[in-house]
């Protein structure tokens, strides 16, 4: 389910049973459609308090706000895992930090390769078969050069990286909900692997589009 309209005119929708995982705006003033990014830092706080604190909640921002300003919304609400997502860019930051409150990811469920396969120890496990669990680095390379033909949303997130934290973080059947689904890429990854989802979008052309690809 998509819903065209702000997530905190829907808050009965956020029970304790469900997920929250989402790339939410990191008040820069970037250039969205709709959505003016340049909060005055304490609204900025309370959005995010309101979209994430008290629930099982996956976070996707920069890891300075992620300190100073995720830390303070969350309130009485302790971080459980933090993974960098590492990219390369012409910009300044090279990566993001997720961030997982009041739940924890199995980083058992996708395995990478393993970084010594040379010893002997792990040489016998991939004879096996054996993977090893995911690290707490990802390398993920950005989404570039989108037409707008393709998808409106200026800043949508790989597919890969939502794809991995539904799966790590949920079971097939569990709810996940999106305050700020953006062109739709966490539900993408909900629907393709057996999660309910509800979604959240103000913006009416990347609502529409999200139409467009099924959700």
């Amino acid at each position: 389910m998509i819903i065209n309209d702000d997530f905190r005119n829907h808050l009965n929708l956020f029970t304790k049973d469900v997920y929250i995982i989402s790339d939410p705006p990191y008040n820069q003033s970037y250039h969205y459609s709709t959505y003016g990014d340049n909060l005055a830092l304490n609204d900025y706080i309370g959005l995010l308090r309101s979209a994430f604190a008290g629930y099982r909640s996956v976070v996707i921002h920069y890891p300075e706000p992620t300190i100073n300003i995720l830390g303070k919304a969350m309130q009485d609400d302790w971080c459980q895992e933090s993974v960098a997502w590492v990219y390369n860019s012409n910009t300044a930051k090279q990566h993001r930090q997720v961030t997982w409150w009041s739940c924890k990811p199995d980083m058992r469920k996708i395995g990478q390769d393993y970084k010594n396969p040379t010893d002997k120890r792990i040489a016998k496990r991939i004879a096996e078969g054996k993977k090893a669990k995911l690290y707490d680095w990802w390398n993920i390379n950005q989404v570039k050069n989108v037409s707008k033909k393709d998808n409106p949303h200026p800043c949508p997130i790989p597919y890969e990286l939502a794809e991995r934290l539904v799966i790590l973080t949920t079971n097939e059947g569990d709810t996940v909900i999106d305050p700020f689904a953006g062109s739709g890429t966490i539900l993408l990854a909900c629907k393709n692997n057996n999660r309910k989802y509800i979604g959240f979008e103000i913006d009416t052309t990347y609502y529409n589009y999200m139409k467009s690809i099924g959700l």
